[in-house]
Order: C-alpha cells, then structure tokens, then sequence
C-alpha cells in the first residue's frame, strides 16, 4: 500500500436511511407515553432537530463541519478535510469499530471531544474502502 492515500468521501445513501428509520422508530415511541402534550411536542420537536442534523452531517455530508475526505499517513495519523476547507490532524482511537459493513472511526484531534465518522459500503468507493480497512488493520485500532 502506497502512502500518504488520499480518500474521498461521499453522501450515504443507506446511512440517511438508517437514521431516517431510527429517528422515526424514536417518535413513535413518544406515542404510548403517558406524558403531557407539550412536553411530548417538544421531545418529537428535539428527536426532528437531531434527525435535521445528523442526515445534513453525517449522511448527506453538508454541513460546514462534515467530514469530505481523509488522507491516510505512513506513521498512523491522518488528515482530515471538512466541507468548508478547513483541514485537520488526527490519530484514530481504539476504541473505534471495524466491521464488515460498518466503520465507525472516533478520532482524536486537538479538541476535547473526538470527531466521529460512520462510513457504510456506499460512502467510499470498493478499493478505498478495502485500502481503508487495510490500513486500520495494519495501524491496529
């Protein structure tokens, strides 16, 4: 494998679906809740806002902060590139997930929290996705 491997990567399809069905699974729990009107408004009014934003950044890939590309480096870390241009330097944790249908990568970068990227089968194309597992395998998450 050829590094530093430069990967692009594209709106989910399946994964907006996902979070479609599971957002929608979510409200119609709030259906047989004994709560109050307004207050199981305001919960299905939270649980729309969290399917608003996680399609637009983590399926659609188009918030400003959404993660578009990555670029994979010998020593382990990576770049990545968000939508707005900006870039960034990362190590991938270990506690991120390998699985054949579903990468699940936390990365450590300067800020507190780790950014998260979920890529499914149709986020990348085949050989990068394959390259992709490669190099985790190999840098050992």
């Amino acid at each position: 494998m050829l590094l530093p491997l430069r990967l692009e990567i594209r709106p989910s399809p399946y994964l907006t679906l996902l979070l479609l069905l599971l957002h929608l699974a979510a409200l119609a729990s709030l259906l047989p809740l004994d709560l109050a009107v307004p207050l199981r408004l305001a919960m299905a009014a939270a649980i729309l806002a969290s399917l608003f934003f996680s399609v637009r950044r983590h399926g659609l890939v188009r918030a400003p902060d959404s993660i578009r590309g990555l670029l994979l480096r010998e020593d382990g870390t990576l770049e990545g590139r968000q939508n707005d241009g900006a870039l960034f330097d990362a190590t991938v944790s270990r506690q991120s997930t390998l699985l054949p249908g579903l990468v699940v990568l936390l990365l450590q970068t300067a800020r507190r929290r780790p950014r998260v990227l979920v890529l499914l089968p149709d986020a990348l194309a085949a050989d990068e996705a394959r390259l992709l597992r490669a190099w985790l395998r190999w840098k050992s998450i």
